[in-house]
C-alpha cells in the first residue's frame, strides 16, 4: 500500500464526519452567488452511490476566494471511492479550477459563466481522467416570492475529445423555504455524450449565519445506480 492510500485511509472517517452535515449547493450543483471581494469560503461535497453490482463515492474540498464582488475563483480537490467485487479503491482524481463572474444582476434576476479546468495530478490513480478536461456552465437564478429556481447548463470535453464531442449537462432545481433557516430543495438533471442520463435529487437545506448545510437523496434512472445520497457543509470567513 502506497504513501497516499494510507493518507487516506486515515482522512477518509473525518470525510464521513462531513457527510452527516452537508452544504445546500450540493443538491442543486450551483448559484449565481458570489462571496465579495477579498472574502473566502470552504465547502465540503460528499456523494455515495449504491449501485447494484458496486458502490462508488466522491468527497470533494472546494475553497473559493473572491477577486472582486462579482467574481471568485476557486479550487477544488476531489477524492473517489469504488467498492466493486469485494476490492475497495480509493484515491485522488483530478483537480480544479474555475472562475465564476456574475454578469447580469436585476431585480430577482441573476445570470454568471464559470470556465473551468481539470489538470490530472496522478494519472495511475482509476479517478483520474489522465488528460486535462475542460468545460463553461452557465448558471441562472431567479428569486421569487416564495421559492428560488436555479439552472446549470454545462458542456465539458474530456481528455482528447474533440469540442463536438464534449457532454452537455442541464439541471434545474427549485428550493422553497419552510422556515427562516430552512428550506426544501429538489432537483432534475439530464446528461449525455456517447450515452443519456437522467436523474433527480431532493433534500433539506439549512443557512444561518456564516453556516450552509444540506442532505439529499436521488436517483439516476438511466444506470444501474439504486439510490444516491449527498450531503456537504460551506464556512464562509472573511478576511481580517
Amino acid at each position: 500500500m502506497n504513501l497516499s492510500s494510507r493518507v487516506l485511509i486515515v482522512l477518509f472517517p473525518f470525510l464521513l464526519v462531513s457527510y452527516a452535515f452537508a452544504g445546500k449547493k450540493v443538491l442543486y450543483f450551483d448559484d449565481a452567488e458570489t462571496v465579495g471581494k477579498g472574502k473566502y469560503q470552504m465547502e465540503n461535497y460528499l456523494s455515495y452511490l449504491r449501485n447494484k453490482r458496486d458502490a462508488e463515492g466522491n468527497y470533494i474540498f472546494n475553497f473559493t476566494y473572491g477577486l472582486g464582488e462579482r467574481t471568485d475563483a476557486a479550487l477544488n480537490i476531489p477524492i473517489g471511492y469504488l467498492r466493486s467485487h469485494g476490492n475497495i479503491n480509493f484515491d485522488i482524481s483530478d483537480p480544479s479550477f474555475e472562475i465564476k463572474h456574475k454578469f447580469y444582476e436585476k431585480e430577482k434576476a441573476s445570470l454568471a459563466i464559470k470556465p473551468y479546468i481539470s489538470i490530472p495530478v496522478k494519472k495511475e490513480s482509476p479517478f483520474s481522467e489522465g488528460r486535462i478536461t475542460y468545460g463553461i456552465t452557465l448558471i441562472s437564478q431567479w428569486e421569487g416570492d416564495k421559492f428560488i429556481l436555479y439552472s446549470n447548463s454545462s458542456y465539458m470535453v474530456h481528455g482528447n475529445s474533440s469540442l463536438k464531442d464534449g457532454e452537455f449537462f442541464q439541471s434545474l432545481s427549485l428550493e422553497y423555504p419552510i422556515r427562516e433557516s430552512l428550506s426544501l430543495i429538489s432537483t432534475v438533471y439530464l446528461s449525455f455524450n456517447d450515452r443519456r442520463e437522467f436523474g433527480a435529487i431532493a433534500g433539506m437545506g439549512y443557512s444561518k449565519g456564516n453556516i450552509e448545510i444540506g442532505l439529499g437523496v436521488g436517483k439516476n434512472f438511466h444506470s444501474s445506480n439504486v439510490f444516491s445520497v449527498y450531503g456537504g457543509l460551506t464556512y464562509k470567513f472573511f478576511l481580517p
